[in-house]
């Protein structure tokens, strides 16, 4: 059954998607009403967790190729497509991610009284960027993801988000 699953659904854009969902949620409820937030933040995470070794059933080890490709057209006037695909580096460091981040949920969990919202949804954030960063096939995404992976860091501080903005534009023009 597991299998005629994955034959039915092998797209890579559903770890992508879950935890920015999880993330829309937790902004129409209240700060004063913390338990339920902290468990859709955990629920989001986990089930992003428990889909993301999905691909690994019929993820073919003998080829170094991109597999279960996905492309959609994205800016068709200057050919900027968003290309999703998994190596077999890629999605190790995918499992990775989604096991760590339900752990710093938990870490966080007794020490979001003030700010419970914005951790589970940066946290959330953090998740969808570095997901898509180890996805992305389109040179483009490659660079402004690993980058903007650092504004959910700096959240909280104006002086760092300034600093996290001015890096982000500087790095842009170095390279």
């Amino acid at each position: 059954m597991l299998e005629h699953f994955c034959e039915c659904y092998s797209d890579l854009s559903g770890p992508i998607l879950c935890p920015v969902l999880g993330s829309i949620i937790p902004l129409f409820i209240p700060n004063s009403r913390i338990r339920p937030i902290r468990l859709i933040g955990l629920c989001a995470s986990l089930i992003t967790f428990l889909y993301s070794p999905v691909p690994r059933i019929q993820f073919d080890p003998s080829t170094a190729k991109s597999q279960f490709v996905e492309s959609l057209r994205w800016l068709p006037y200057e050919n900027i497509n968003f290309y999703l695909g998994i190596d077999g580096l890629s999605f190790f460091f995918v499992i990775l991610t989604t096991f760590l981040i339900p752990i710093c949920i938990l870490v966080g969990w007794s020490g979001m009284r003030s700010y419970g919202k914005e951790y589970i949804t940066a946290s959330l954030i953090r998740e969808f960027l570095m997901i898509a960063v180890f996805r992305m096939l389109d040179p483009l995404l490659f660079y402004v993801l690993p980058e903007s992976v650092l504004i959910p860091m700096l959240c909280g501080a104006e002086h760092l988000l300034f600093a996290g903005i001015k890096l982000f534009l500087c790095r842009g023009l170095v390279q």
